[in-house]
């Protein structure tokens, strides 16, 4: 399993205990928990000074995903 897949399964699981800090940011290497911050930039920066460009995830803390749906599909608007 590639190491993002890890991560977010890990997330998956942890989901239920995570939620006491919704909508904070949780930093997760591998299978393991590393902390929970305050703010996404607090979360990155902690993990690339422990990790360096290793791969680590950070995520906001959420019941739902959020779903985004972007499109190239562009048609010119009508004059």
């Amino acid at each position: 399993m590639e190491n993002l897949q890890v991560e977010l399964a890990h997330y998956q699981k942890s989901l239920s205990t995570l939620m006491s800090s919704a909508g904070k940011f949780v930093l997760i290497k591998g299978e393991e928990i590393i902390d929970v911050y305050d703010s996404y930039e607090d979360a990155l920066k902690f993990g690339y000074e422990k990790f360096g460009l290793d791969p680590f995830l950070v995520k906001r803390i959420a019941p739902a995903e959020q779903v985004s749906f972007f499109t190239r599909d562009l048609v010119a608007c009508p004059a």
